[in-house]
């Protein structure tokens, strides 16, 4: 069994929308984000501002808080996740774990690389050849003992502002659409609610994640933490 093919497109940056869910003549249930027309029957209408509350000390969390986390989704992503759900709820089923770490995975490769993102390991690339053809130049005509030191100087300086555009532009985006991803998969598992020790893993996970796309970070430390987490969702949707 393989994930949809575009599903995790789906779900990436999900922009907030009205939805309106009513019925028709027929009775039968709709859940648009244009308007129903005169004659329908509003069932319900959330604000498209709606978002999700802070809990006062001591109030009891909802175990699973899917409506919560879906509050910025259009009606397409919406169904698209109630699809994964269905589909990691038909692995568990067939008690297959290996479609459900490769659910996993798919989502993960998606929300690393989708979008343009693929693109993005080049600009490293570019930062350090400008800098060392700009050292190279500088360095014409002048002696040995100057050379190298300049054109060493101008490749470690490309080197740093290489990390710097690989961090911005490509870990930190990657970050965020991990978080935002990962979070609504927790609660589209198949059927099982995460435990707490298993919403404490990925809570660590997701700090770590972002710990390491920092700007002066070294350039592993971020894919060590993806791997991190690869390995961590896994045990989590296999066994929540």
């Amino acid at each position: 069994m393989r994930p949809i093919p575009g599903l995790m497109a789906l779900l990436l940056l999900p922009q907030p929308r009205p939805m309106y869910h009513w019925r028709d003549a027929q009775g039968q249930l709709h859940v648009t984000d244009a308007p129903p027309p005169p004659d329908a029957v509003m069932v319900r209408m959330p604000s498209a501002s709606s978002a999700i509350q802070p809990e006062p000390p001591g109030a009891a969390r909802p175990a699973r808080p899917v409506r919560a986390r879906e509050a910025g989704l259009s009606p397409v992503q919406r169904a698209a996740w109630q699809a994964l759900d269905q589909r990691m709820a038909l692995a568990r089923s067939r008690n297959d774990p290996r479609t459900l770490e490769a659910i996993a995975d798919s989502l993960v490769d998606d929300c690393l690389w989708n979008g343009g993102l693929w693109a993005r390991p080049i600009l490293p690339v570019l930062a350090i050849a400008v800098m060392g053809l700009l050292g190279w130049w500088l360095a014409l005509g002048q002696g040995l003992a100057l050379r190298i030191p300049i054109l060493t100087g101008f490749l470690l300086l490309g080197m740093a502002f290489g990390q710097m555009l690989l961090a911005v532009f490509l870990y930190q985006p990657q970050a965020y659409r991990l978080r935002r991803n990962l979070a609504l998969l927790e609660v589209h598992l198949g059927g099982p609610d995460l435990s707490p020790a298993h919403a404490a893993l990925l809570q660590q996970r997701y700090r770590a994640l972002q710990e390491g796309a920092g700007t002066f970070q070294p350039p592993w430390r971020f894919p060590a933490e993806v791997l991190a987490l690869r390995h961590a969702l896994k045990q989590v949707v296999v066994d929540p």
